[in-house]
């Protein structure tokens, strides 16, 4: 599996045409109160669909990151009974299909580890593809070290329990920083549906308050400045509030 590719599935379209919909339909009505401005809306269509693979693939990667932790974790333990490190990532796979299931990602990765280790591809081959295909961070530095160790016949049982408690210790501080932001990313999410619902609240209560703006090509140009300035400010917030570790 390429990590850095994402399909989406039938259930995954409909949500996503639904949802785009909606917006398109709210923003049609809020800023231009015409069902007309709808066509020129479906046009970022193309644009706000990439940015959601984006996310999904960014989703997928932290789950394979986590599941990729544990995994480690589960090798670091059977290498410490003894097992040699091929033997371990073997025995690794029951702990995994046994804790996310046959078909989660990790346990599909482990079966193509056994399924290329006993063709007699070396491991260190087989983990970097792994870290090529995958692109996180924490894999490619495993596999960076476990091919140095491996091929210079260093400590590879000891390189492994260091790189389990530091990928831990990293684990802790994400977790960290995400409870810190959490607040704040609620925050940003109300800053970004106020602007939306104040203007409906003034149209509904004050029906010839923004009157001028509507029907006119000078008010829908107005009201596009506005929309795009509140889409500015919000892809703004959004980064100020996406810290990685």
């Amino acid at each position: 599996m390429q990590y850095d590719v994402y399909r989406m599935s039938v259930s995954e379209w409909i949500r996503f045409i639904v949802v785009y919909g909606a917006l398109a339909a709210l923003i049609a009505y809020t800023f231009y109160d015409s069902p007309y401005a709808l066509i020129p809306l479906m046009l970022p269509g193309g644009l706000c669909l990439k940015k959601v693979k984006e996310i999904l693939i960014q989703r997928r990667k932290r789950k394979l990151a986590d599941q990729f932790k544990d995994l480690i974790d589960a090798v670091n333990a059977s290498m410490q009974a003894g097992f040699s490190a091929e033997n371990a990532f073997r025995e690794a796979y029951k702990e995994m299909a046994g804790l996310y299931g046959n078909d989660a990602l990790i346990s599909v990765e482990v079966r193509l580890f056994i399924s290329r280790l006993d063709s007699g591809v070396p491991l260190e081959h087989i983990l970097k593809d792994f870290a090529l295909r995958a692109g996180v961070e924490d894999i490619t530095d495993f596999a960076d070290v476990f091919s140095i160790a491996k091929r210079n016949g260093g400590n590879i049982g000891g390189i492994i329990k260091d790189t389990v408690r530091m990928m831990k210790e990293k684990e802790e501080t994400d977790k960290e920083i995400r409870v810190i932001l959490s607040g704040r990313k609620l925050e940003q999410k109300i800053m970004c549906i106020i602007p939306f619902l104040i203007i409906i609240y003034l149209r509904v209560t004050s029906r010839n308050f923004f009157g001028i703006l509507y029907h006119d090509p000078a008010g829908a140009a107005v009201m596009t400045l506005c929309l795009l300035i509140m889409g500015v400010s919000c892809h703004i917030s959004q980064k100020l509030v996406d810290i990685r570790v």
